[in-house]
Formats: C-alpha cells, structure tokens, sequence
C-alpha cells in the first residue's frame, strides 16, 4: 500500500508540490500530537489560510489517513468538525530486542498500539541461529496479529550496540566470519518488509520523549541505564544521531583513572564504573566475600542474575542490592555531569531496567551531580525518573520507524 505522504523523493517534487508534501507531513505531525484538531487550530499552527488546510485535509481524508472524529464541544453556533488520524489506515511493527527477551508491537498510524507480545525467550548471540530466533518470532506474531501485510509500512528494530543507521550493520554483534554482517538486508528478504535498524537507548528516548504524559523539554537527555550506557539527546526537540547515529555514547567517555578493560576494548570508560554489568559483578564479589543478601538464592537457582532481579531486592528492601545500586549512581551522576555541562539540557529523566530501583537510584545521582557539576549549569536542569519505564523502549520501536517512514526524522 502506498501513501503519496510517505514518499521520500521529495527531491524528484517541483516547489509548490514540495511545499504541499511538507504541509501535509506537518499536519500529521500536528494531529500526531495533539490528537484531534479542528481545521481553524491547524491553519494556526500551519500559519496558512483556512482554506489551502481544508485542501491538505480532504488530500489525506481522500487517502484514508485522516478521519472526521467528532465535533468541538466547546463555544457556541455551529460545532466544528475535528480530525484525527486513522490508526487502521496504517501500521508498524516495533521489535525490542532484549538481553533474555524479544518484545513485538503492532502500532497504528495515530500511535495506538493493537497487538503486542512481550518477554518473549530470546537467545542474545551473535549467531545466525539468533537472528532465525527473531525472523521467526515476528512471522508468528504478525500471523497471530491478522493485520494484512500490505498494511504494514515498515519494521523497527531495537537493539544494544553501536548502530550505522546508514548501512544498516550493527557493529557490536552479528559479525559473522569476522564480517559484520547487513541485518537490515537479512530481515527485509526474510519479512519482505522495509527495516529501520536503530539503537536501543535512542529508542527508549523516542519513546519517552513522545509518550510521557506531560510535554518534555526541547532541551532532554534520556538516559538508558541497562547492562551498557548510553543517551538518547533531544535538541530542540529533535532527535541527535551524529554522523553516522552513534551520538549519546555516554558509557565510552574515560572519566574514571582505572585499568578496567571496557567491551570497547578501552580502559577507565564510565562503563566499567556505572553500568548493569558492573553491578552484577559488585553484587557477586560481595556475595563471594560473605555478605548476606537474598540474591544468592536466585543466583543458586538460576546461575546468573538479571538487571530485574537486582530491582526487585532493592524493593523488598535488599541491603546489598540497596548498596550496591547507590555505588553505581553515585558514578552515573559523575558522567552525566560531564553531559550537563556539554548539553546544558532543562531536564535529564533516567531510564531503563535500573531506573526501576527508584530512588536509591535517584538520590545518589542527584548528589553526585551536585559534586561534580557547574553549579551555574546544572541548576537549571532536573533529574527524574521515567514514568513509563518498561513502556519506552517497545513504543519508542514503533513510533521512530513510522516517523523514518513519514521521513521526520
């Protein structure tokens, strides 16, 4: 199926039909945000004439990617008709791909998500039999979903490492003969879908940034705390990828004088100080030295632990867990400070499996910030906890591939 909307060869476009295009993108993007609007509302924020909006609108009506929803409520005389976007006219498959999991979502074109399956067993490696596992389970999920395939305009996949989003390689697994392999090749013969490879803290950002319930900051850093490190950046309330989408490697930046070896093959990265490895390890050391902790049960009976483990001792009040956690954001506030005084940012809001530690992740971040900061600088930004934590990563697939696709971003 194809919308004359999501066409990307804007430059083959004469001027006024490029004008046109881009009108049109805006006006989605407008209804994306708010919802429903009234023709009046969006000639305002187009700041174009009532009637070329009328034109735009009936453009997408006739394409079915906009629907009449209802009449304003408000005022008196005649109500005005207001629009909205049509979630069955489209969709967009998001794929979250986890340490222990594989997470699939279906999302609509107005970004109501119709079908999802989550916490899926997934074996992480860079093995050909991995990316099987993941061609397999989207084909059982898009059968299960009854979704007709040639209303699905793309694939987003999430995942750890340092994305090209060029080239499509993921550079940290899947090498293949020593070769890294093209998964974005791999996946778009075996779906026969077009796949937008992104990473997965840049996801987790997209997704907080645009399904928080209050309106974040132009100026927001999102950061992903999970077994590695990174940030998603909004500048102006764009997304930042960098050269080639390797922008926000927090966890490489060498802040700390040490002789740890970092997977990136550098010494002292932040890393080895402050990341969901480095608080397994901390945890087990100290378990091996003797020190009590309910922890030690679960490692027994499983053989290794999870990020997820570690959340919920810290809520059943788990006085190893509790330490542990405050060591480690004790040095992740040490190098968002470094980010503070680059960014300047109005707001950091931290997110990722250890975000749901709470506030003895909270606390000593906010601390350490305060040590090691500008003071004149960070002052003026706010530290929080995600509010849809577990929620960002899947919904943030989903959206950053429909917005790849409307080409937004």
């Amino acid at each position: 199926m194809q919308y004359s909307v999501f066409s990307n060869l804007n430059a083959d476009l004469s001027g006024v039909a490029y004008k046109e295009h881009q009108r049109k993108k805006k006006l989605i993007t407008h209804l994306s945000n708010k919802g429903e609007l009234a023709i009046p509302e969006l000639a305002e924020m187009l700041t174009i004439s009532i009637p070329k909006t009328t034109e735009l609108i009936n453009g997408l009506l006739e394409e079915g990617l906009v629907v009449e929803s209802g009449r304003k409520t408000d005022g008196v005389g005649r109500k005005a008709a207001v629009y909205s976007l049509n979630k069955e006219s489209c969709y967009f498959l998001g794929v979250e791909i986890k340490k222990y999991k594989v997470n699939l979502a279906l999302m609509g074109f107005d970004k109501t998500v119709i079908a999802s399956s989550v916490n899926i067993p997934f074996p992480f490696s860079g093995t050909s039999e991995s990316v099987n596992a993941i061609i397999k389970d989207i084909h059982e999920f898009l059968n299960s979903s009854r979704i007709s395939k040639d209303k699905i305009l793309g694939v987003g996949l999430s995942i750890a490492g340092r994305i090209n989003v060029k080239t499509g390689q993921i550079l940290t697994i899947y090498h293949f003969a020593d070769v890294p392999i093209n998964i974005k090749t791999i996946l778009e013969e075996a779906l026969d879908l077009p796949v937008y490879i992104d990473n997965d803290s840049r996801t987790l950002a997209y997704g907080e940034y645009f399904f928080s319930e209050e309106s974040l900051p132009k100026t927001t850093l999102i950061l992903n705390i999970d077994y590695g490190l990174a940030l998603g950046i909004f500048i102006d309330g764009k997304p930042v990828y960098g050269a080639s989408g390797y922008a926000g490697e927090l966890g490489h930046i060498p802040i700390f004088n040490n002789e740890k070896i970092c997977f990136c093959g550098k010494k002292g990265c932040m890393e080895t100080e402050a990341s969901g490895y480095v608080l397994i390890d901390y945890i087990t050391a100290k378990m091996k030295e003797g020190v009590s902790s309910r922890l030690q049960k679960t490692l027994s009976k499983k053989g290794y632990l999870e990020l997820e483990d570690i959340v919920e001792a810290v809520h059943l009040g788990d006085n190893l867990a509790i330490e542990a956690v405050s060591a480690i954001a004790y040095n992740l506030g040490k190098g968002l400070s470094v980010a503070i005084n680059l960014f300047n940012p109005e707001l950091i809001v931290l997110g990722g499996i250890l975000a749901g530690a709470g506030t003895p992740l909270l606390l000593p971040v906010q601390s350490s910030i305060y040590q090691f900061s500008l003071g004149l600088v960070s002052n003026d930004t706010r530290v929080v906890l995600s509010a849809i934590n577990e929620k960002a990563g899947l919904l943030g697939s989903c959206l950053l591939v429909r917005d790849k696709v409307l080409g937004l971003v």
